[in-house]
């Protein structure tokens, strides 16, 4: 059996305008006023992820469990008006009904629903649509921030329901690039819903099966059986913004150590091989990005001084609290490449977080790093390098750029390359 996950606003629902009109107007409400609608913009693309967003940036706090249950309610409330007012507002895409019960009929394909939406909103908007859902297995943003859990659950109740260890193949069918991202995040078939503009944009990620609508149904079949994952090089030249002190904040505020750098295995191999490149003790050194302080307190054993910065507030207490013992360590909260210390340094970490620059802002960040690192002074760079939907870039990309300032600024000592990292060695010439 095979498995086809739909996304629902703008891919069974033309409700795309309206639930934006009416999910600003709740924040409105709410006392929350001109709020960003690019939602490619901000990390996670769902109700719950932007709301943690923009709560952190208004107010540096998540939101109570009581403002979260009110800007619902008002968000509901406001598009039950706009039905009233205009039901068009609510339609189905073309043959979406139609195609729901004919695949529901068929032997070879199961049906699982996955939004980003609120679930009390979700179905507001199925039921104003006339689509008849039944009790097809559903995830939503009150499963998770993040639209990869979300499919991820949607997944993991769709086996429950129809007594799947496995499916055969997972088409996943959405119709904004953060729906194609997600499917690449996880290596899932892809097939777009989408006209026009749109149509271009999905074409330009690499989606290759795209549809305008459901009326012939065969035509759908046939592109949930010839669906491919959407090629990640071409995904990789979708130009993003660098990731906000608010996404980090949201991160950590929902989950005190999101990356498990505490617990992970991985994490402990990883920092073990970090401290191991490095071949002396340093008078001065400088930590880009150093969350919670796991990776901080062990490279403090290697360092007269230590100055750790980081975007988040909530993670760089945990660091705090954690290398209190350590006297040679300072902390400071700090943005680059807006913000650089003035002093020079002999050793730069970059350990996790060069890709969460956009390009523009990676080049500057290199120039200041260049700027403050003494000649012989050493540059440490160590990076994931597997594909994440949020990040607009990725470890390979930051180490290729470093590796541009070879041999003329930057002399190349080590490199070490894992399964899922990369670890780059230089010296200041």
């Amino acid at each position: 059996m095979k498995l086809a996950i739909f996304d629902i606003d703008g891919t069974l629902t033309k409700t795309n305008d309206v639930d934006t009109q009416c999910f600003v107007k709740a924040f409105a409400l709410n006392g929350i006023e001109n709020i960003n609608t690019d939602w490619a913009s901000y990390g996670h693309t769902t109700d719950s992820g932007i709301t943690l967003q923009i709560f952190q940036e208004f107010f540096g706090r998540v939101p109570e469990e009581s403002e979260l249950s009110r800007l619902q309610h008002h968000f509901v409330d406001l598009l039950q008006e706009q039905y009233t007012t205009d039901n068009t507002l609510f339609a189905e895409i073309p043959g979406a009904s139609v195609m729901l019960r004919r695949l529901r009929e068929t032997e070879d394909w199961a049906i699982a629903l996955a939004t980003g939406g609120w679930s009390a909103s979700a179905c507001m908007k199925l039921d104003s649509a006339k689509l008849d859902v039944g009790q097809l297995p559903t995830a939503s943003a009150d499963d998770s921030i993040s639209r990869e859990d979300i499919v991820k659950t949607a997944i993991s109740r769709a086996k429950a329901l129809y007594n799947q260890l496995d499916f055969e193949k997972i088409v996943c069918i959405g119709d904004g690039i953060w729906d194609v991202l997600t499917a690449v995040q996880l290596q899932l078939n892809f097939v777009g819903v989408a006209s026009g503009e749109q149509k271009r944009t999905l074409q330009d990620a690499g989606v290759e099966q795209i549809i305008e609508d459901f009326v012939n149904f065969d035509d759908f079949l046939q592109a949930l059986n010839t669906a491919s994952i959407p090629k990640p090089k071409k995904l990789l030249e979708i130009e993003k913004r660098s990731l906000p002190p608010s996404y980090f904040e949201a991160l950590y505020g929902t989950d005190p150590d999101p990356w498990k750098f505490e617990t992970s295995e991985y994490e402990a191999k990883k920092y073990t091989a970090t401290i191991a490149a490095l071949p002396k003790r340093y008078k001065s050194a400088f930590e880009i990005g150093g969350s919670i302080g796991v990776l901080t307190e062990k490279l403090a054993s290697l360092c007269d001084s230590l100055l750790s910065i980081d975007v988040s507030k909530l993670a760089q207490e945990k660091a705090i609290q954690r290398c209190q013992h350590l006297k040679q360590v300072r902390f400071q909260i700090m943005r680059l490449p807006e913000q650089f210390p003035e002093e020079m340094f002999d050793l730069v970490l970059v350990s996790e977080v060069g890709y969460y620059w956009c390009w523009e802002d990676l080049q500057k960040a290199k120039q200041c790093i260049l700027e403050h690192l003494e000649p012989g002074g050493h540059l440490l760079l160590v990076h994931w390098t597997e594909y994440a939907r949020d990040y607009p870039l990725n470890g390979e990309q930051v180490h290729d750029s470093f590796m541009e300032l070879t041999p003329t600024k930057l002399r190349h000592l080590k490199s070490q390359r894992e399964e899922q990292y990369r670890l780059d060695l230089f010296e200041r010439v």
